[in-house]
C-alpha cells in the first residue's frame, strides 16, 4: 500500500508540474518582430552580503564573474543581470568599506539594476546611496518604500531595459520585515507599504501605458526553502501582469511556478554560492514562454570543486584584482591574529529546541555583560553571523562574526520586566536572544506571554521581585529590533543609556587580553543550559487542528494524521502516506501497509485511551517498549 501510494503521489506530482508548465501564459509581444525563436539569460545574485572570498580565501567574486561572463558571450545582446538586495553588508572588507568593493564588482559583472535589501539600511540609507552606490553602473529600483516625509517612493519603483528590441520591465520591493530587522534609528523615517499592491498597481500601468514586453517583480522577499510556501510564494500567487518573480532574502535555492497564477520563482541561494540562470524564449509567432527546468538546471552552483573550491579555479582576473586591492587596504588591520580555537568549531547551535543557549551565544553575551559591569547581558542571535573555525581567530574573524556597528545600551530592569523580554524570546517565531548571568525555564506548548516559568542568577539565587539588575543589551535590540519591543518600556529608546561601547570591539579586546591563557584555546566550551523548555524534547503531544491530528515535537509538527472519509492516514514530510488507523464501532484499529487489518485496536473509555488485544482483553496503556503511556488526552507520557 504504502509504494502504492508513494508511486501515485509521484505520478501526480509530476503531470501537475507539466501542466503547470505547459499551461504558463504565454502573451504577445508588443513592438518584437522574431523571424526564429530567440532565447534570453535572466541572471540573478542575490545575498551576496559582501562575499568576495569565502572563509577559506577562495575567489568567489572571481569565479562568479567568470561564469556570468561566460553566459554575457554566449547570449551578449540577450543577456541581463540584476541583484535581488543585501549586496553588501557581511564581510570584514565590505563593512569597513561601506560596500564599495562590491558595488565595483558588480559594476564590473555587468548588473543593470538591484532591489533594496533590509541589509542596505544597516549603515543608514544615505550611506548606501550616497557611498557605496556613488559610481555605480546600475541602479535601485523598489516600489514599496515610501518617505514618511513626503509620502512619495524613495526610489524609482520600476526600470525598463531594451535587450535586442525586447522591452523587460523590472518592479523592484523590499520585505515589511525590515521595519524590525533593522536598528530603528535607520528606518524611521520610512513606510514600507505592502508589496502585492505596489507591484500590482505599478505592473497595471505598464500594461496600460503599454510601456514593456515583459514584466518581472524583483523583490528581496524569501520562501520556505521548500519551493512551494512563504511569502515569495503568497506574494507570486497574488500578482497581476507579472511575468516572473525573483525573490531573496530567505538564502535559498528556488526554482519552480507558483500554483495559483502559474509565476515562475526564483531565489539565487546567498554569499556567491550560485545564481539564477533563467531562461524564457520568444516563438516565431510573437509569444514569450519562460522555461522552468529543474532546480539544478536553473540554479548555477557554485560552492563546489567545479567552481570556486576547486583547486585552481577559473577566475576573472580583473575581478581579482578589485578584491586584492580592496583587501590589502585592509589587511593590515583585519589579518592580525588575536586568539586560537584548538580544539573543534565554536557553532551557534541551539541545546534546546526551539530556543537555547549556544557555546558564542553564551559568550558573546558574556562578553557584552562584562565590558560594562551589567548583571545581565543579551545577544540577539541574527546579530551573531557565522561559527568560528579552527585555527587562527583573528580581527576580520571578528568583523564576520559581528558585522553589525551596535552598541551596548546599559538598562535598570525589574524581574517582570525581563520576564515580558524572554516572553518575547520564547514567543512562536521570535529569533531568540541568548542570555548571561541569568538562568530560566519555559514551556513552549503553552501560550504565548505564559510561558517562561522560573528565572534566576546563573549562580542560582534567586531575584527579588522588587530589585533592580542593570541589563546590557545590543542599540538595536534595546530600540525594538526583531520585535523586542519590551526594551522600550525599560530606557531602550532614551539616548542617555547609549554606552557608546562597540560590541565587535568588546569581542576583539576580550580575545586579545586572553590570547595567551587556556593553551592559546581563546575562547572556551562555555557549555551552560541557560534557556531549558520544560516540556522534554523526547516527548512529544498531539494537537487537533481542523480535523488534522498533528504530533508535536519540540514545538513543531513532526508529523502528520490527516482523517480521510472516517480513516487516519499518517504523512510523512512530504506529504506520502505511510501507514493507516481505521474507526471500527469505536474501536481505532492499525492496518498494516497490504491493507490488512491488525489484531489490536484502540478504545477510548472515559477519557482514557486503552490498547486492547486481539481477542478484546484489556492490555496495559503502558508501551513497555519505549517507556512511555497513552495519557487521558491521548498524549505520550513518560
Amino acid at each position: 500500500m504504502k509504494n502504492l501510494l508513494r508511486a501515485k503521489k509521484n505520478i501526480a506530482l509530476l503531470t501537475s508540474l507539466f501542466l503547470a508548465i505547459t499551461l504558463f501564459t504565454a502573451f504577445p509581444v508588443m513592438g518584437y518582430a522574431a523571424e526564429n525563436e530567440k532565447t534570453f539569460d535572466i541572471i540573478e545574485i542575490t545575498d551576496f552580503h559582501g562575499t568576495l572570498k569565502d572563509s577559506s580565501g577562495n575567489p568567489v567574486a572571481g569565479v562568479l564573474a567568470d561564469r556570468i561572463g561566460n553566459v554575457k558571450k554566449s547570449n551578449s545582446d540577450r543577456t541581463l543581470i540584476f541583484g535581488g538586495g543585501d549586496l553588501y553588508q557581511g564581510s570584514a572588507v565590505s563593512n569597513i568599506m561601506k560596500g564599495v568593493p562590491v558595488q565595483k564588482v558588480m559594476s564590473q559583472i555587468g548588473m543593470e539594476i538591484t532591489t533594496l535589501g533590509n541589509h542596505e539600511f544597516d549603515w543608514g540609507l544615505d550611506t548606501t546611496i550616497n557611498t557605496t552606490m556613488k559610481d555605480a553602473t546600475y541602479s535601485i529600483v523598489c516600489s514599496n518604500l515610501y518617505s514618511k516625509e513626503t509620502g512619495k517612493r524613495v526610489f524609482e519603483p520600476y526600470k525598463i531595459i531594451t535587450k535586442d528590441g525586447l522591452r523587460i520591465a523590472i518592479i523592484g520591493g523590499i520585505t515589511r520585515e525590515t521595519e524590525t530587522s533593522v536598528t530603528p534609528k535607520y528606518v524611521k523615517d520610512f513606510e514600507f507599504k505592502d508589496l502585492a499592491n505596489e507591484i500590482n498597481s505599478v505592473a497595471a500601468q505598464i500594461k496600460q501605458d503599454k510601456l514593456a514586453d515583459v514584466t518581472i517583480a524583483l523583490v528581496h522577499e524569501g520562501d520556505k526553502g521548500d519551493n512551494a510556501t512563504g511569502p515569495l510564494f503568497d506574494l507570486a500567487n497574488n500578482l497581476k501582469n507579472v511575468d516572473a518573480v525573483f525573490g531573496g532574502h530567505s538564502h535559498t535555492k528556488t526554482a519552480t511556478i507558483a500554483k495559483t497564477t502559474n509565476i515562475p520563482v526564483y531565489i539565487a541561494a546567498s554569499n556567491g554560492k550560485g545564481y539564477i540562470d533563467a531562461k524564457f524564449k520568444i516563438t516565431s509567432d510573437k509569444k514569450i514562454i519562460f522555461d522552468v527546468p529543474s532546480l539544478t538546471a536553473s540554479y548555477i552552483a557554485l560552492d563546489n570543486e567545479n567552481g570556486y573550491k576547486a583547486s585552481n579555479p577559473q577566475a576573472d582576473s580583473s575581478i581579482n584584482k578589485i578584491v586584492d586591492e580592496a583587501n590589502k587596504e585592509i589587511d593590515p588591520m583585519t589579518k592580525v591574529v588575536i586568539g586560537y580555537n584548538k580544539d573543534k568549531i565554536l557553532t551557534r547551535t541551539l541545546d534546546e529546541s526551539p530556543y537555547g543557549s549556544s557555546v558564542l551565544g553564551n559568550w558573546a553575551s558574556d562578553i557584552t555583560r562584562s565590558a560594562v559591569n551589567a548583571d545581565v547581558g543579551f545577544q540577539n542571535n541574527g546579530g551573531l553571523r557565522i561559527d568560528i573555525q579552527q585555527g587562527d581567530i583573528t580581527v576580520g574573524t571578528m568583523w564576520q562574526f559581528m558585522p553589525f556597528d551596535n552598541t551596548i545600551y546599559k538598562l535598570n530592569m525589574t524581574k517582570a520586566q525581563l520576564k515580558e523580554v524572554l516572553e518575547q524570546a520564547v514567543a512562536d517565531k521570535s529569533k531568540g536572544l541568548q542570555v548571561s548571568g541569568i538562568k530560566f525555564t519555559y514551556d513552549s506548548s503553552l501560550t504565548e506571554g505564559q510561558r517562561v516559568k522560573s528565572i534566576i542568577r546563573e549562580d542560582g539565587t534567586a531575584i527579588n521581585d522588587t530589585e533592580r539588575l542593570s541589563v546590557a543589551v545590543p542599540d538595536f535590540v534595546a530600540q525594538g529590533g526583531d520585535s523586542f519591543t519590551a526594551f522600550r518600556k525599560c530606557g531602550g529608546l532614551n539616548i542617555a543609556n547609549d554606552t557608546h561601547v562597540v560590541i565587535r570591539d568588546t569581542f576583539i579586546d576580550w580575545c586579545k587580553s586572553n590570547k595567551d591563557k587556556n593553551d592559546k584555546n581563546t575562547i572556551s566550551n562555555v557549555d551552560v543550559k541557560r534557556m531549558v523548555n520544560q516540556v522534554t524534547s523526547s516527548i512529544g503531544t498531539w494537537k487537533n487542528e481542523g480535523q488534522t491530528w498533528k504530533y508535536m515535537k519540540d514545538g513543531k509538527a513532526v508529523s502528520g494524521w490527516n482523517e480521510i472519509n472516517g480513516k487516519w492516514y499518517l504523512m510523512d514530510s512530504t506529504g506520502v502516506m505511510q501507514i493507516m488507523w481505521n474507526q471500527v464501532d469505536g474501536k481505532w484499529y492499525f492496518l498494516n501497509d497490504d491493507g490488512s487489518m491488525s489484531t489490536g485496536c484502540w478504545v477510548n473509555t472515559n477519557n482514557n485511551w486503552y490498547y486492547l488485544n486481539g481477542d478484546g482483553s484489556m492490555a496495559s496503556n503502558t508501551i513497555t517498549a519505549d517507556g512511555y503511556a497513552l495519557g487521558s488526552n491521548g498524549e505520550w507520557i513518560a
